[in-house]
């Protein structure tokens, strides 16, 4: 029974290859009878639309039918095949790929047609009609995701498909060569004498780019995961690295993850200039680490991307960053622009470096060194603060409110070794102002509270590049008495800002549409 069965399995699936086979030839010979049309006319007439269509309606068709292949040692290498003619469908491979403006098939797991894609939590989708199909190239390999900025969901990129016809050579089967376009880096494809608009969509490979997997996995009597759990602190690329853009970093806030940027990121890449002049990086992380820690980590995988993408300095864009912080991830921004001195020190402790050194490790006092001695970047251009607290936050000045904070964050277990660690020095250790704080105030709820000698310390720094505050208030006649629920206008505001923005929203603002645009407004200004 078992033999009959692999014998119709067998038997089947050589039926479904034969057809699949079919349908690409005969796609392939639509795509190139209409490649000859748009070839002439121009593009606009008649004819050249009628002809787009056909052949839109064909490489969808072929894309569809490659999908079999997934998985398979055949995927992304040369098909040869018959029909009325013999075919020979060919696709750009790694080496000879140009990975701004073409991406090569076999580099990725999946090809998923953007149409199929469920979006959720976007204001619009980016997308327009065009020559080829719009589809999302997926690599999801586990082993990829240790690498430097790479998603921690997998590379989830968006391309154009669209099948090319080089000159036909006598006696040899005729060449179609699907090419993967990356439409931020490419708006036309040159078809003959003609131009073709390229066909795009850029939203659909932000769903699943930007999605929290970690947030969305916990059930409602597990902590929250922080955006990264158990997992270390991660910076991103949302596409492959181009040394003509500029970095532009988001940095989410407490009870936050990346997945909060995700229309600011899809506003962007609705505007044609934004989107060539600037590149989304994100930033992830576990909220529940002290502020210093972060910021620490933050400045770390800034230098090690700008090591390893731009190692000899030459991309002007890497030298002039742009940071997005909202709430916490302000302040970590705000860090990263400031020279620490022995202010961040003395606003934890006591007592000097070397008295520490005796009664910590080898790595908390590594950590502590990193986290409270630091010098300014000097290749960040810009700052956005959105709701970011630099007086404090009522949030970590509300005992029970930071009770049930603290309690649903996660703190990966280095970082809480190191904290238990730190809590049980002597009091005599600690500044005097954290000694009736929880914890010693070390953790990044604590870290918030307005009488924090952090706080104060961080007060006393000013932001040494222009910087702009977007402030949301829920009410909107006394702005300068109001708060977003969490952290109150006088905490928000910022003498000296470039531009304040007011939003009507709560604390939770980084989505909506006010918002996104004061974001926005402010990019497309920054020079």
């Amino acid at each position: 029974m078992k033999r009959m069965f692999t014998v119709v399995f067998a038997f089947v699936s050589a039926l479904s290859l034969a057809a699949c086979q079919g349908l690409r030839s005969a796609s392939l010979e639509q795509a190139h009878e209409a490649w000859q049309v748009m070839q002439m006319e121009k593009p606009g007439t008649e004819p050249a639309m009628a002809a787009l269509l056909k052949y839109d309606h064909a490489v969808a068709q072929v894309v569809q039918s490659l999908r079999a292949r997934e998985g398979s040692a055949a995927w992304g290498k040369e098909v040869l095949m018959g029909g009325a003619r013999r075919w020979r469908l060919t696709f750009d491979v790694p080496a000879e790929s140009d990975s701004i403006r073409t991406l090569a098939l076999a580099e990725f797991a999946h090809c998923q047609p953007a149409s199929e894609v469920k979006l959720h939590g976007f204001d619009r989708v980016v997308e327009h009609g065009g020559l080829g199909v719009p589809v999302v190239l997926v690599q999801d390999d586990p082993q990829r995701l240790k690498q430097l900025c790479y998603p921690p969901n997998g590379e989830y990129l968006p391309a154009t498909a669209v099948l090319e016809f080089p000159p036909e050579v006598p006696g040899h089967a005729t060449e179609a060569r699907l090419r993967f376009y990356n439409p931020l880096a490419v708006s036309e494809v040159a078809v003959g004498r003609n131009s073709q608009p390229l066909a795009e969509n850029l939203t659909a490979a932000l769903q699943a780019t930007l999605r929290d997997v970690s947030r969305e996995e916990t059930g409602p009597d597990k902590q929250l995961a922080s955006a990264s759990g158990e997992h270390s602190s991660q910076l991103f690329f949302l596409s492959r690295y181009d040394r003509g853009r500029v970095p532009v970093v988001f940095v989410h806030g407490m009870l936050s993850g990346p997945d909060v940027w995700k229309n600011c990121v899809n506003e962007i890449y609705a505007d044609a200039d934004l989107r060539h002049r600037y590149q989304p990086v994100c930033f992830r992380y576990p909220s529940k680490l002290p502020v210093p820690a972060s910021a620490a980590r933050l400045r770390e995988l800034l230098t090690r991307a700008r090591s390893s993408l731009d190692p000899l300095h030459e991309n002007a864009g890497f030298g002039r960053m742009v940071l997005v912080g909202h709430s916490m991830g302000g302040l970590l921004a705000r860090i990263q622009v400031i020279d620490s001195g022995q202010d961040f020190w003395r606003a934890f402790f006591d007592v000097s470096p070397q008295r520490l050194e005796e009664d910590v490790d080898a790595n908390t006092r590594h950590m502590l060194q990193q986290s409270l001695f630091f010098k300014r970047r000097n290749d960040i251009s810009t700052i956005v603060f959105i709701s970011t607290p630099h007086q404090g936050s009522v949030l970590a000045d509300n005992s029970l409110l930071r009770t049930l904070v603290r309690t649903a964050l996660f703190l990966p277990k280095t970082a809480a070794e190191q904290v238990k660690e730190l809590t049980a020095l002597p009091a005599s250790f600690i500044h005097p102002a954290s000694r009736n704080l929880h914890a010693w105030g070390v953790g990044g709820v604590e870290n918030l509270a307005a009488r924090h000698p952090f706080i104060k310390a961080l007060a006393r720094h000013p932001v040494e590049v222009p910087f702009h505050s977007i402030i949301a208030t829920r009410s909107a006649v006394n702005r300068h008495g109001s708060s977003d629920g969490i952290v109150p206008y006088w905490s928000a505001h910022l003498d000296g800002a470039a531009s304040e923005t007011i939003v009507p929203y709560s604390h939770r603002c980084t989505e909506k549409t006010e918002t996104v645009q004061a974001v926005i407004k402010i990019l497309a200004g920054v020079r």
